[in-house]
């Protein structure tokens, strides 16, 4: 393998983990932001990949879609599990189980 290939795939590498890095921080942004609006509790400050997966958006294009799961509670005693559907960087969907 050549030096030029092997730079390249370093960077390509660098640079998905950098979008994919900042993709990450705005579902955990969008989570924490949907339970205060909502007056829930955000649980454990994060929020998980489920799965990530190429597609076509007729709305959105090409790109990838990234499901990320958090936790919430409505009274304090229960834990319920939220999902934040992006494409790309973009936000598609919030889903409260509710």
């Amino acid at each position: 393998m050549s030096t030029l290939a092997l730079l390249l795939i370093i960077l390509v590498s660098v640079l998905f983990w950098q979008y994919s890095s900042q993709t990450r921080d705005k579902a955990l942004r969008t989570a924490r932001e949907t339970c205060k609006s909502r007056g829930l509790q955000f649980l454990d400050g994060s929020a998980a990949l489920q799965g990530i997966r190429p597609v076509f958006s007729g709305k959105y294009g090409p790109g990838l879609q990234r499901t990320y799961t958090f936790d919430y509670s409505v009274d304090g005693l229960g834990r319920h599990t939220g999902c934040i559907i992006m494409h790309n960087a973009l936000v598609e969907a919030i889903l409260l189980d509710e």
